[in-house]
């Protein structure tokens, strides 16, 4: 069993790298990917200034750790991409990157929304056209498409996080239907990148997943762990992986 999404305390994640690679070996898992958050464009994260060296040392520290483990390990970040798909990354990080996950943690949305109006029609109309761009952009995974919705522009101080989950799974109901599901299936297979099975919120749902099977769309399996308690726990997308026949990604180890 794999786990391509992964995060220490580099960026949000409960424990250091040395814990994140002793806990995957311990659970027998054949390989995993520490995706920490690399993004300058991101005021919600508490790295949101951390400097390339800095990610670079951090890549260091965990191939000198994971050398001789048994569990391979891969390195790389999960970051957003502006509005057209472009990564805000550098030439230099993304050599090194053997993985980059790109998710849609924010829209560039300007207009106004009430609070609480999470069904609101054009700004997920701009979100559909992100993530279209994004599946044809540069990166390997299209990260949580469903899953960890971008709904805190309309404010989620009254939510609770089952209710959070619950208001993400009916905007996909309401709003992402085939046609825009072909049509990002088609772009994923043009631009070969991946699209992320989400164990942490079991997304997307099984009609999006059988339909992107059809299309040819390879799939990356990932926990998103940030509490260890759900590092690995990724049974789920192994069940989806069997009922269709998945085709999985696999990444490929860059040279520092």
């Amino acid at each position: 069993m794999v786990d391509y999404h992964i995060h220490t305390n580099f960026s949000d994640g409960e424990v250091d790298y040395k814990t994140v690679i002793d806990l995957a070996a311990k659970k027998g898992l054949e390989a995993i990917a520490i995706t920490d958050h690399f993004d300058k464009n991101d005021s919600n994260l508490r790295n949101q200034f951390a400097t390339e060296e800095e990610l670079l040392k951090h890549f260091s520290n965990i191939k000198e750790y994971a050398a001789g483990k048994p569990v391979k390990v891969f390195c790389g970040v999960e970051t957003c991409t502006d509005f057209d798909g472009r990564l805000n990354l550098s030439e230099r990080i993304q050599k090194i990157c053997d993985v980059i996950i790109t998710s849609p943690h924010y829209v560039e949305y300007d207009a106004h929304v009430e609070q609480e109006d999470y069904f609101n029609k054009a700004y997920w109309d701009a979100y559909k056209q992100k993530l279209l761009h994004m599946a044809a952009g540069k990166g390997d995974v299209l990260g949580h498409p469903e899953g960890y919705l971008p709904i805190g522009k309309f404010g989620t101080g009254n939510t609770t996080y089952e209710s959070r989950q619950k208001i993400c799974r009916e905007i996909c109901e309401r709003f992402f239907d085939r046609d825009f599901i072909d049509e990002l299936g088609n772009r994923l297979v043009k631009s070969q990148k991946s699209y992320e099975l989400h164990c942490a919120t079991f997304t997307p749902r099984e009609t999006v997943i059988s339909r992107l099977a059809e299309k040819g769309v390879t799939f990356s399996i990932g926990s998103d762990a940030h509490a260890m308690n759900i590092l690995g726990e990724t049974e789920w997308a192994y069940k989806m992986v069997r009922k269709y026949n998945l085709i999985l990604y696999q990444p490929e180890e860059k040279t520092m």
